[in-house]
Order: structure tokens, then sequence, then C-alpha cells
């Protein structure tokens, strides 16, 4: 029995987070959003897709609660509560990295990198829960990690000549804060369902779980543009050349361009803003320089939540409707130690090249194999089940 439920929720989430990934990116493409400029920031889109995310998880315990649910049941403890309040951090964190790379990249260049972590569960499973670590996980896990790690041998190699298929600084540095995010959330599942009071199920998990996530994207929607507002991140008094001309010019029309350069000159390697700036000409150039999104950091979080082009919401708002699938389902799960299944959910990276070239984009060989490697991984990984009971980690309350 606990095979079926397994591989049910598997197939699942597996669904669920392959369409997150693809209807993150439409959102950020303007083909898909009307032939407009997207002009929603991640920040932006975090707010709407966990919005949607607790509209949902309401909804399901709004049922719950007519179908004869005590309400003592929505309650996890203190001590569940503060994990899931760490997870609903770290989770807003991931998603606005999420909302950042599709921006400039395919998912199905930067999602592999973002599932490192997969490597660390069996250790962090067996220093927590106690739980075993078999062979076949040793060999089925690895061959999963090389899978994923094939298609990028080119671009690691530096024999990749698309240069739009190469992670920059910025993105990398989104990966890693995306892994230990992901990696961190996955082990506070676990310790969320071990430390719920008993009769508290996924639904009411996920509830909470949002109602933070809400909290804190709150509060940086607030916080940042005020914190940019005071330390002027839009009006700069000196860029250096190609930082202003690839991060501002470049992104701008010639009006706009040209209304800039009559008050930035160029002096050396720099471009320098006039002394004398009109209030109502600054108010100009720092609305023209945050919408090229000349901080990046900061740029994650401008614009209002009433968006001008509604259609990247609406691809947001599915992915809040599948972001809560798979988040019920993890919670399901998540009373097994997380290294017996959560590899097991990145079946959907195995397609992802395939869906993407059905998208117009290019699928290479190493990418195939990559494709094939990692369903062998998947196979073996779950091979031995009819020797193995999967058992569930032992829960504090009873």
């Amino acid at each position: 029995m606990e095979w079926i439920l397994l591989i049910g929720w598997l197939m699942i989430i597996n669904g669920a987070l392959g369409g997150q990934y693809i209807l993150n990116w439409m959102g950020n493409q303007p083909k898909f959003v009307g032939n407009q400029p997207v002009g929603v920031s991640p920040g932006v889109m975090t707010w709407w897709r966990e919005i949607s995310k607790l509209l949902w998880a309401l909804i399901a315990v709004t049922i719950e609660v007519i179908r004869g649910k005590e309400l003592k049941y929505l309650l996890p403890g203190a001590a569940a509560m503060i994990t899931i309040t760490i997870c609903a951090f770290t989770g807003v964190i991931e998603n606005i990295g999420f909302f950042y790379l599709p921006k400039y990249y395919s998912p199905h260049l930067y999602a592999p990198y973002v599932n490192v972590y997969l490597v660390m569960l069996p250790f962090l499973g067996k220093l927590m829960f106690n739980a075993a670590i078999r062979k076949e996980h040793w060999i089925g896990i690895s061959l999963v990690v090389i899978g994923l790690g094939v298609p990028h041998i080119p671009r690691m190699l530096g024999r990749s000549s698309n240069p739009n298929e190469v992670l920059d600084f910025t993105a990398i540095l989104w990966v890693i804060i995306i892994n230990c995010c992901l990696c961190s959330q996955q082990i506070l599942n676990n310790k969320t369902v071990q430390l719920a009071a008993k009769g508290v199920g996924p639904n009411a998990l996920v509830m909470w779980r949002e109602v933070w996530k809400m909290v804190f994207i709150w509060s940086a929607l607030i916080i940042f543009p005020l914190l940019s507002s005071v330390l002027h991140v839009n009006f700069p008094q000196s860029v250096p050349v190609d930082k202003f001309e690839t991060r501002v010019l470049s992104k701008v029309d010639e009006s706009n361009k040209a209304f800039l350069l009559s008050y930035y000159e160029k002096v050396g390697d720099e471009y320098v803003i006039n002394k004398s700036v009109p209030e109502e000409s600054e108010e100009k150039i720092k609305a023209i320089i945050s919408d090229a999104g000349y901080n990046r950091f900061f740029a994650l979080f401008d614009g209002s939540i009433i968006p001008k082009n509604w259609w990247p919401i609406l691809f947001v708002v599915l992915a809040g409707l599948t972001g809560y699938v798979y988040s019920f389902g993890f919670f399901k799960l998540s009373k097994f130690a997380a290294h017996y299944w959560v590899p097991y959910t990145n079946i959907w990276l195995a397609v992802l090249p395939f869906v993407m070239f059905l998208f117009g984009k290019e699928v290479t060989t190493f990418q195939v194999i990559g494709a094939v490697v990692t369903s062998l991984g998947l196979i073996v990984g779950v091979s031995d089940h009819k020797r193995n009971k999967v058992e569930e980690i032992e829960k504090k309350n009873k």
C-alpha cells in the first residue's frame, strides 16, 4: 500500500512541478503575454503565486471543515509552526529565484542545476531520521545526478557556441540559493510532519505555510522599495560605461535613451549625472532606470501588485494551482524520509528538453543522453521495492 501511495503521488507531483516550470517560463516571455513587455517583477509574481496557493489551500481546508473536521485539527502546534515559518521564508526566496531565472533562460538549461541538492538527502535522512541508505539509493541517485549533468557538458567544457546558454554569475548565485532552500525545505517538511499535532493534515500545513509566505513577501514588497528610494538606487550619480550601456541604455527606447543622455555625461570610463537636475526630471530618470532593471536585486521587488499587463499574472495564478497540488503532495509524502522519494519527483526533468523542443528550443544529443541516464537512475532507485518496505519516520505526537 505504501508503494501505491508513493507512485500515485509521485506522478501527480511530477506533473505539477513540470507544469509550474513551463508556466513560470511562459509568463516571462513577451510572445505569450500579448506580445507586450512582461512588466512584472519576480517579487510581484511571487505575491500573486502565493496568494493563489493560499486561496486554493483555504478552499481545501474549508471543505474539510464543512465535512466535519474539528477546528483544533487545523492547529499544528508551536514546534511544527516554527518549522513551517522557516520553510515559508526559504520558500519565498526560492520562488523569487524561480521567477528571475526564466526571464533570461529556458527552464531546460537551469532546472537540472537546482536539483544538485538531491545528492545530500540520503546523508541527511540517515542523520536526522535514522533512515537506511540502501545500495540502490547510491546507484540510482548517482545515475540521476550524472544524467542531469550530461546535457550541460558542452557548456562546462566551454564548447557551447550559444552565449545565451551560459549561466551568468547572478544566475549561478540563484542556483546555489535555490539548492539550499529546496534542500532545507525537504528536511523541514519531514520535521513538520514529525512534530505536527495529532490529526493535523496536509491541507492545514499548506495553509499555514502560505499564510507565512504572504507575510514575508508582503514585507519584502514594502521594505525593499522603501530602502531603494532612501538609497537612491535608481538615481546613481555615476555608473561605469559598460554597466550603464548594457543594463540601461540597451533596454530603453530611443526617446528615453535621449532623455537619459541629456542628463548623464560620459566622463572617462563613467557616465556622470549633471549637478543640477529638476525634481520632475529626477523622478522620470528613476522610473526609466527602474523599469530597465538597473539594480538587479532591488528590481526583484519593483512595481505594483496591480500590473498593467495581466497576462503574466494568469500564468502565475495557474502556477499557483500546480504549486498547491505539489505542496499538498510533498506534505502527504513527508511522513517518509525525503531520500526515499524526493529524487523521483524529478522525472519531469528527463522529458523537459523534449517539451521545450515543442516550444521551438534547440534540443541537443547531450540532452537526450541525459534524459536516458536520468530515467535509468530512477528505475534502479526503486528496483528493490519488493524486498524493502518503505517505513514512516517516527512522529513525536502519536
